[in-house]
Formats: structure tokens, sequence, C-alpha cells
């Protein structure tokens, strides 16, 4: 008996049950869409409301605020208020002239229609300040119109308007009645914006005050203007533009205004009364009648009265476009169900076919590495389909594993940390590039060798069974360690060893990667170094000093002997630095560390705390006397010149020393000490050493005390010029004044200027010292200009000295320029005096600035001429004025022929260059007879007065009797 053919019965009933499954869902799937999309216009219909509800909003805002800016901008029109102005003054019955007030009102109209634009239509309006109005305009996109009010006999208002074709004729006529209806509200002073009901529908209005402004005296209001447009039907097509609705105006009273007029026979506005609850809700604020879509919304308007936008949406044309979508929707679904159709009866007709070749042919394309095109294969079945995905997983697994393995090559050969792998024996296997690079052997060299053959000898058998041991208990090791290689170099490294488990745990591999240490362990050393030394002579840093230090001190105290610290400060460097350049005064320091290290013992330590300062620790000594031979030896060191960059510098030093235990039994003590005594050694002249004794410390704490009052002295006020007469020797006249500054120190008194000058320069605050007495100076010449000529005093130029470190500044020139400038003073008031080491360290740049002071309207001398080098080649050039002669070679000049040598040198050196000559520090008759003699010009000194404060020299000069020296002591002979 055959077999029964059951298999086309069953493809039958698959196919009549995929069918039915296809009818049901396209059914489920028609009504959802029906529905949605019936929804979908509902909400369309709502959204259409809303947009033309926002549209009108913005309409009206748009136009609310161009009515507010007309009538702003014809409010502050200078015409219209002068206009409005004459009108208002003309309509007082005291002025009243029935012809001006009329011409004045006429050309109120006639600028309120000029003055004003607009794309549609404008009504406006002008009222007097009392309410009245006086005249009125029309702006449209064909024409203008303007009018005003006059009154007949019988006191009856009567309106006369412009002729539009000649502007100069007026004739009586009748206002428009929104003209009418907009002046009747500007009597009553509307808002400045407002929205009314007009005749024709809605009016906006603005409204704003014309104000007159008087030169002098409180502004006042003459009027208000008002600006108003009608929302016609203009109006309603500009806000329907973009929706396809009706609009209309409806008012609480039941008028119509608008297109919808033409509906009022289909649509009941008796059923806009639901609406008007909701009317601020545009989604409730809507209803559907038989024919059309409804909605209402609501307008404020002035007097609590409010009307309705009406928006009319026919309801046929909604319903057209619900069916016109059903209708393709339908078709759509009807095409879908044709293209199931023969989709499954060509499934279920498909036998079971080629399933099995297709797979062996996919396997074997895995086999040979192919792993494209299996997806492609069609299975048949479901096993069949179960097959070829493990099939199609497998081959993506084979795939991603050779793409992994061949990445991990590339990142082993790539790398830059040596990396080899040996077997479970520890037998090389595998090595890569940088291996070869850092041991120098290869591949070939390395294979089948154990690690052994890298070890450098530095590591003993405990390393290596610390090393094995934590390999085994944990898989890793990591550390440093040092290998050979091939070329015999030992170098640093750290290494990372991990062992590599199979899934038994038993080890297959390790893998050891290295980093080369080399260049990280000299990155450490150099850090190390310059944590402890100077970076540009390689000296011990104050951190090594104080551990150097402290070790000698114990090892003094141990062994009962002495520990010597000489703090050594390189004298004026300063001056070379500036002068020379920052380089040029590094090249000297490394000369002096130089000299400084020959100078002493190769125990002792030379260290540099940074500048010119140096210390010098001087180990195991015996005596005080030897810190002195080595102080000596360094100041020996320092006495030849140093030859940098083509330059002859020569440099002294000034050296404290203090000595442990008797100067300090810490470091600390013994710094502080050795750098008291070192600036002992500065104040006896420098180039010297001094030892620490105890009562420095006071001098030390006086000299710190005086240079914290020094700092903010001059905003205290302490400081005040002195002033000392200047008088010409043959004919006795006042010729001049130099300022001296004197320092009041709170309640201590008076402070010399030999104190605090020098320490001024030192600490910097002589910057601001001199530039107030600069100022003080230039104040104090106005304050005389302004007195002395009631008094028949004249006024003489003031000398004002310069300190080098002032002249030295970057913008010397103009800081000093713009101080005199701030001073009303004719030219040659003011005296500069300079001294000899000021113009001679740079004599060429000297020149120059000298010669723009000059040109400036200053006067400008040597002072204290004799006692510093300069150069009289140069000295010519300079644009000078005087020399003035120290003191110290004037006092003496009675008594000692070598004094009385050097100024008559002086004296016809200056007339030789043409130059004024000041003799300073006279004291007696027989010195000013002696320089009378010689020729000088000018004497200086307590013969005549002592510097004394302003008030005094003022009083001292309104007293003084010149008494010309009509003879002189002979000059002796030489």
């Amino acid at each position: 008996m055959t077999a029964p053919n059951w298999l086309p019965s069953i493809k039958a009933k698959l196919l009549a049950l995929l069918l039915l499954s296809i009818f049901l869902v396209l059914t489920v799937v028609g009504t959802l869409l029906s529905v949605g999309v019936e929804r979908f216009h509902r909400e369309e219909t709502r959204e259409v409301f809303a947009t033309a509800q926002r549209a009108l909003s913005a309409e009206i805002q748009t136009r609310q605020a161009f009515l507010l800016q007309m009538a702003g901008r014809l409010a502050a029109d200078e015409a219209l208020v002068a206009s409005l102005n004459l009108v208002s003054r003309y309509s007082d019955p005291l002025h009243y002239d029935p012809l001006v007030f009329d011409g004045e009102k006429k050309r109120l109209a006639g600028d309120l229609v000029r003055l004003s634009s607009a794309t549609d239509h404008l009504s406006l309006v002008v009222v007097d300040s009392r309410g009245q109005w006086v005249a009125f305009g029309r702006v449209e996109k064909n024409g203008q119109e303007a009018g005003f009010l006059s009154f007949d006999n019988a006191g009856a208002p009567l309106a006369w308007q412009q002729d539009s074709l000649s502007p100069n004729q007026w004739h009586a006529g009748r206002t428009p009645v929104e003209v009418e209806f907009l002046a009747g509200l500007a009597r009553n002073a509307p808002p400045t914006q407002a929205m009314v009901r007009s005749p024709d529908g809605l009016m906006l209005l603005a409204s704003a005050p014309v104000i007159r402004h008087f030169p002098r005296g409180e502004p006042l209001t003459v009027g208000r203007v008002v600006v108003a447009q009608t929302l016609g039907q203009g109006f309603l097509e500009q806000v329907t533009r973009y929706t396809p609705l009706h609009f209309g105006l409806l008012f609480a009273q039941g008028q119509v205004v608008g297109d919808i007029q033409a509906l009022a026979s289909e649509v009941d506005l008796s059923r806009a009364a639901p609406l008007l609850k909701n009317a601020g809700n545009p989604l409730s604020g809507w209803q559907e009648t038989p024919r059309h879509f409804l909605m209402l919304f609501s307008l404020p308007l002035l007097g609590n009265e409010q009307a309705y936008p009406l928006l009319v949406l026919e309801k046929e044309g909604v319903n057209k476009q619900v069916r016109e979508t059903l209708g393709v929707l339908l078709l759509v679904l009807l095409l879908a169900g044709a293209l199931v159709v023969p989709l499954g009866q060509a499934l279920a007709n498909r036998g079971i076919s080629r399933p099995v070749l297709n797979l062996l042919a996919s396997v074997e394309r895995v086999k040979a590495g192919q792993y494209d095109g299996i997806a492609g294969q069609a299975p048949g079945s479901v096993e069949f389909a179960s097959l070829f995905d493990s099939l199609q997983d497998m081959a993506h697994t084979i795939r991603s594993r050779e793409d992994q393995l061949r990445l991990w090559a590339s990142v082993l050969e790539q790398s830059r940390e040596a990396v080899f792998v040996t077997d479970a024996e520890n037998r090389i296997l595998l090595v890569n590039r940088a291996f070869v690079a850092v041991t120098g052997y290869t591949l070939e060299e390395a294979r089948g060798r154990t690690p052994r053959f890298l070890q450098s000898g530095r590591h003993d058998q405990a390393f290596y069974a610390n090393l094995w041991r934590s390999l085994k208990e944990t898989g890793h090791w990591q550390g440093e360690i040092w290998d050979r290689a091939k070329d015999g170099r030992i170098h640093p490294q750290w290494a990372a060893i991990s062992a590599v488990a199979d899934a038994a745990g038993t080890v297959s591999n390790y893998i050891a990667i290295y980093s080369d240490l080399t260049e990280h362990k000299a990155a450490q050393d150099r850090i190390q170094f310059l944590a402890q030394h100077d970076p540009l002579t390689g000296l011990p840093n104050r951190m090594l000093l104080q551990d150097r230090l402290t070790v000698a001190i114990a090892a003094a105290a141990r062994e009962g002997h002495e520990v010597g610290v000489l703090f050594i400060d390189l004298d004026r460097f300063k001056t070379i630095n500036d002068s020379l350049g920052h380089s040029v005064g590094d090249e000297l320091i490394k000369g002096v560390t130089k000299r400084l290290q020959d100078a002493v013992r190769e125990s002792d330590t030379v260290s540099r705390l940074g500048g010119d300062e140096f210390i010098v620790v001087l180990h195991r000594i015996r005596r005080s006397e030897d810190a002195a031979h080595v102080a000596d030896a360094v100041l020996a060191q320092l006495t030849a010149p140093f030859n940098i960059a083509g330059k002859e510098l020569r440099v002294t030093a000034s050296i404290g020393i203090s000595v442990f235990p008797a100067d300090g039994e810490d470091e600390e003590g013994l710094i502080k000490n050795a750098d008291t005594a070192m600036f002992h050694a500065k104040e006896r002249g420098r180039n010297n050493y001094q030892f620490f004794r105890p009562e420095m410390n006071a001098r030390a704490g006086e000299r710190l005390a005086l240079e914290n009052s020094l700092r903010g002295a001059v905003q205290r006020k302490e400081f005040v010029l002195f002033y000392q007469p200047q008088v010409e020797i043959r004919s006795g006249r006042l010729v001049g004044a130099e300022a001296l500054i004197r320092w009041r120190r709170g309640d201590s008194g008076f402070v010399s200027p030999a104190d605090f000058i020098p320490l001024a320069e030192e600490t910097g605050t002589i910057l601001e010292i001199g530039d107030w007495v600069l100022a003080e100076a230039c104040r104090q010449q106005v304050q005389w200009d302004q007195q002395w000529p009631a008094m028949g005093l004249k006024p003489v130029p003031v000398a004002v000295n310069l300190s080098s470190l002032q002249f030295r500044q970057k913008h010397f020139k103009e800081n000093l320029l713009d101080i005199v400038g701030d001073y009303p003073l004719p030219a040659g008031r003011i005296e500069l005096e300079l001294t000899e080491s000021i113009v001679m360290e740079e004599p060429e740049l000297v020149g120059a600035v000298l010669a723009e002071l000059k040109q400036a309207g200053l006067r400008l001398s040597i002072d204290d001429f004799g006692t510093g080098y300069s150069s009289l080649s140069y000295l010519k050039r300079f644009p000078l004025d005087k020399l003035k002669i120290d003191a110290s070679f004037v006092r003496d000049i009675v008594n000692d022929s070598a004094d009385l040598a050097i100024v008559h040198a002086v004296v016809s050196l200056g007339h030789s260059l043409g130059l004024k000559v000041v003799a300073e520090g006279v004291e007696h008759e027989a010195e000013l007879l002696i320089l009378n003699a010689m020729g000088c010009d000018i004497a200086q000194g307590y013969h005549f007065c002592r510097p004394v404060p302003a008030e005094k020299f003022q009083a001292w000069v309104a007293t003084y009797v010149p008494v010309p020296l009509r003879g002189g002591v002979p000059m002796p002979e030489s």
C-alpha cells in the first residue's frame, strides 16, 4: 500500500490560515487608522484655530507697537510741539486772535499729516492742554487729509478741511466718522495704548503727551497727540491669509462685523453663548455645528466692553480631507494584501530541498578560511536554519580570534617595552623588536635559551629566589632589575613577569615586559642634584648647606674644635648686572665661584644662597684666626680683574665671619650672625671682613627698624625739604638754592641723611623718595611764584639731587618730565644735580638723555666733582651748566695747599668748558675771598645760611642784603 500524499493538504491549510491572518490584521489596522485619521484631522482643526488666534494676537501687538512708536515720534517732533504750544497759547482769552488762532491750527493740522506715515491708514487727533480738539488728520494709501475746528458766530464748531489738490486752500466740510469718534475719546485723555469699539468694528489707539521744554523752568504739557487705526476688512484678511478660515467680530449686543455676515443664515450665532464661557481657552472654546466648526475668544476693550473674534471653518472641507486620506489608506492595504498572498503561496509550495548541500558547501568555505557568504544561504527549514546560524557564529568566532591574534602580534612588535615569551621550562620562544634594540640579541640568538644569559651579576640568589616564589604563589612579579646587554653595558629596567596557565591551572608560558630606566635614573639624579645645588654654579644651595653645617657643628661639638662661617656679598654687583646685562652678571658669578673654591680647602663647603651672596663653611678650624686667613685669601683672589665678554671687570666683596661655638650653637644662628657682620663690613667701606660681635645685633636691629620705618615715610608725610641759598661770589646776589631732604621720624626727631639715604638706595625706596623730592620742589617753586612778587622778591632756580638708581630706571626721562610737567614753571627753574658715577657709566646713552632733558628746559650740573672718575673727552660733550666742587676740598683751602691746587684746577677746567663753578661748604669769609680770587662763580655754605625749611628760607631771602665782593685774597704761589 502506497503512502498517502498528505503534503498538499497541509500546504492548503497553511495557506488558508495565512490568508485569514492577513485579512484580520488588515481589518484591525484599517479600523485603527480610520479612527486615527479622523482624530488627526480634528486635532489639525484645533491647530488651525490656535494658529489663527496666535496670528491675530501677533498682528494686534505689531500694530500697537507701531502706533505707540508713531505717537511718541509725533509728540517729540519739534515742529509739532511748537505748533501745539502756539495753539495752546493763543487759545487763552488774553491772547485770543481768531485769524492768528486759525492760522496756527492750520499749520498744526498740516504738520500733523506731513510728519506721519503709514502703509495702511491712520487717524490722528491733537488736543490742547485743556482737552479741546483742535486738529485732525488721516493718512491713507491713496492720499492724506487734514482738518481743524473753528467756531461760527453762534459758537457752534465748524470743521475746515485742507484741499488735497491745493494744500493752501481750506474749505468747510465734515470730518470722517472715525475721526469724530476718535476726537471724543481724545478729549477724555485715553490711555497710552487701548483698543475700543468704533462704528466700523475695532480701533487701536496710542497716545502721547506733547511736552514743551524751556531752557529755564519746568517742562510744560501743551497737549496730547492720539494715533488710531481701524481694524477693518484689510486687517481681517491679513490675519487669515495663512489659514482657511472665515473671520469676523461678534459683540455682546449680537452685531457681526466681517466676512461671516454672509454666513449669518447658516451659522447660528445664538449657539455662541456656551463658547463665551471658555473664550480664553482655544482648545475648549470651540464647538461643532452640522456644517461648520466655530471658535470664539475675547478681546478686552476700553470701558469694560468685550469683543469676540469669531473663526469659522467649513466642515465639508475637513470631511473631504478625511475621506481622501481613508481612500488612500484602503488602496495601500489592498496593494499590501496583493503582495502578501503570492509570497505566502511561494513559501507554502517551496519544498525541503538543497539545504544539506548548502550546509556542506558552507562548511567547506569555513575550512578554507572563507567566512563570507554563509548568511546568504537559504536554510529551508527551522532545523537547517539553526544549523546555519551555528555555523555562522562559529565562523565569526574564528575570524574574531584570528583578528585578535594579528592585533596582539602587531602590538607586541610595535611596543616600546622589551617583551619576551618563554615556555613552561623558561626557554625563550618569542622576542619583540624592542628586546633586540635593548639587549642587542636577535630572536635567533635568544630562542631556546633561558633568561640567565642576561644576568648582570648585581643580584644575589635570594633576589631570584624571591622572584620565582612570587611567580609560583601569585602568578606575577614586578620590580627593578639590572641586566647586561650583548655589548656588556649594564642598565636598569623595570620588569613585570606574569605566568600564563591553561584551563587546568598548569603554567604553559611566562611573559616578561621590560621598561628601560636609564633615562629615568639620570633624570632622578639630575632632579636630586638640582634640589640641593645652585643651577648656575653647581654649588650647594641653602638646603644642602644647612645639612653640611649641621653635620660640621655636630662633629665640632663631639671632637672639640671650631667651625667658621663666612658670609660673602659682592660689592655693587647690581650695578654690573643692570648696566651690562644678566648674561654678563652670570658669567661673573661663575668666575667668582671658581676663585672662591681656589681660596678654600677641598674639605670646606662653598655654597651660593642666590644673587651675589655666598656662604663658606670652614670645617675643623683650630682658632678664629684661621677664618681670618681664609677671608684674606678670598679678598686676594678677587683682586685680579675678570675678563668677561671683552670687558675687564673688577669686583670686591664684603665678608662677615661667625665662629662656632662662640657666635652661635646652630646653623641658623651662625648664618644670621655672619650676615650681620657682613653688613657691618659694608658700613666700614666694603672690600673688608668683620668678625661678629654681640653689639652688632643691636646695630642690625636699629638698621632693620630704620628700614621698616623708611617704607611708607612718604605716605606718612614725614619728609620735608630744607633749602640752602647759592650766592654769586662777586656780586653777592642770590642766584639759586639747593633742595635738601630731611626726615622727621615720628617722635624720634630728625634722622641724618647720611644714615637713611644709603639705606634708601639699597632697598630701592629712593625711587619713591626721589619722585617726592622733585614734585615737592616744583610745588614750592609754584607757591613762591605766587607769593614773592608781591613781596618784592624774585624767585630763583632750585637744584634737586638725583640718585644713580633713579637714573637707571627704564622710564626715568619720561617719569621725570611728567612730574615737572604737572607744575607751570618757566624753563630753567629746576636744576638736576648728577654725580660723576652716573654720567660716566654709559656716556653715549647718558649724553642722549641729558640732551633731551636740556631741551625740555632743565638745568644740569655735576655734583661733588673731583670725588669720582670723569673722562674729560666725554664731559665736554655733555650739555652741562655747572660743576659743583665737593665741600671736602673747599673746607681746607686756607690751610692745605693740595686742596687749594685741586679747587683752582677745577675752577679753571669748568671755565674752559664754558661752565659755571659752584663751591660747596663755604663756612668762612677767608674761603670766600680765595674763591673770588680764583674766579669761582657761586658759593654755597654756612657762611651765608644753613639749610632751613621753606618758610625760614623765604624769611631769609626777604631780609638778605647782597654784599658785593670787590677784592680777594691773592692766590698763593705754587
